[in-house]
């Protein structure tokens, strides 16, 4: 063989060789590219639920006559101005304005299931009877926050299932000048509630009210600020989950007697999860206690002392999962501390105690996102009042939406 023949053999399998080292390349290239896919379309078969837990606000700090009530004891005229001032800033709070800005974030995030506080109806009669016994409750409804809401997801073709389960139920004397006797009653009634979005199939497991509430005398009379909780089941995409909401007790300061009863009906609560079926649980509120909180001995109004845990911490001891957390990243989270008129445009949050915690009962969690909606200057919304200059806050409250990702069975 000559050199031109043995110079054009050797070519020829020097190209063979690359064309081969090519063809491996290229598989390996491809299994770099097919192996990452089919884990994430792996990762995809698990379950996943959007979430979202908002405090209203009522609108007023209810608060003011308990404290009106305790000042001044003996004038008869001190809860009906305080009910008077409550009832009149709930109206300048306009919840029909601030509904169509928690519409906005709802519709924006698209929660699976929504868990909602303070869904007050407040109604009204004048004359009041009050003073005369009450004979008849105030049936005039003045603004129904659900309606409001309801109205607004609809406009943003935004449908959803309720649950609800109602709280207190409290009517106490108004000054009204308005009235031929000087006074009209006010009826609150406080009803927490869940919203699954449609086509998911839910049913009600349990719509309850805590054994343990606060209890006061207000104008002569026992007044009850019954709190309670729902326990859904939501089936999301062929996965069954348990979906729990709840507002807890106000915090107040430590050693207080809001300490004590808010423990209690987080024992509560976990006990009456705990007796069920096993699910994987969702559980969603205005817990009205942070991270920061620690166990102390608080004081009944009899004067004997309790100890208390606080609610987070027994959630946390009690299996479930922070889910703020669990997140790669995050701040503070802080989702209350907006003032009374919730028109201050400075205001900040300072607290974090709206919350969803789960326990993922045997599944394993792949990623958790969770944000805090309604705390930013550019989600606040004319006050119709003066609109030009007023605007509100969505609620005193910020939100919080999570998304939940598992990882298949």
């Amino acid at each position: 063989m000559g050199t031109n023949e043995q110079e054009e053999e050797a070519m020829k399998s020097l190209v063979k060789r690359f064309q081969w080292v090519s063809v491996v390349s290229l598989l390996l290239v491809l299994s770099m590219l097919i192996i990452p896919f089919s884990s994430a379309f792996a990762a995809e078969k698990g379950p996943k639920i959007t979430v979202m837990t908002r405090n209203l606000y009522l609108g007023a700090d209810i608060f003011k006559v308990v404290e009106a009530a305790q000042e001044n004891p003996d004038d008869p005229l001190a809860v009906p101005i305080a009910v008077a001032e409550v009832y009149n800033t709930m109206l300048y709070t306009n919840f029909w304005a601030r509904a169509e800005a928690i519409a906005d974030e709802i519709a924006e995030n698209k929660p699976d299931v929504v868990g909602l506080q303070e869904v007050s109806t407040f109604y009204k009669q004048t004359p009041g009877d009050f003073l005369n016994g009450n004979p008849e409750q105030a049936s005039f409804v003045v603004i129904d926050f659900y309606k409001a809401l309801e109205a607004a997801l609809r406009d943003r073709d935004m449908e959803y299932e309720k649950f609800e389960v109602t709280n207190a139920d409290v009517e106490l004397p108004m000054l009204d000048f308005k009235s031929e006797t000087l006074l009209s009653d006010v009826r609150m009634v406080d009803h927490d509630m869940v919203l699954v979005r449609k086509g998911h199939a839910a049913a009600t497991l349990i719509a309850g009210n805590y054994s343990q509430n606060l209890g006061l005398t207000l104008g002569g009379r026992y007044v009850e600020f019954t709190r309670g909780f729902l326990i859904v089941d939501v089936n999301v995409k062929a996965e069954a989950f348990r979906f729990v909401n709840t507002h807890l007790e106000v915090r107040s300061e430590p050693g207080s007697v809001f300490r004590v009863i808010q423990s209690a009906q987080m024992m509560e609560l976990l006990y009456t999860l705990n007796s069920r079926d096993a699910k994987p649980v969702v559980m969603v509120g205005d817990f009205n206690s942070s991270p920061e909180d620690v166990p102390g001995t608080g004081y009944l109004p009899s004067g004997a002392p309790v100890d208390y845990v606080p609610p987070y911490m027994q959630a946390i001891e009690g299996g479930y999962l922070d889910a703020w957390l669990l997140q790669n990243g995050y701040d503070e989270g802080y989702t209350s501390g907006f003032g009374e008129y919730i028109s201050n445009p400075f205001d900040e949050l300072t607290t974090r105690i709206d919350l969803i915690l789960t326990d993922p009962c045997g599944l394993s969690i792949d990623r958790v996102k969770c944000d805090v909606v309604g705390d930013e200057i550019s989600d606040m919304v004319p006050n119709p009042l003066l609109p030009r200059i007023l605007r509100l806050w969505p609620s005193d409250h910020a939100g919080v939406v999570g998304k939940i990702k598992f990882l298949g069975g």
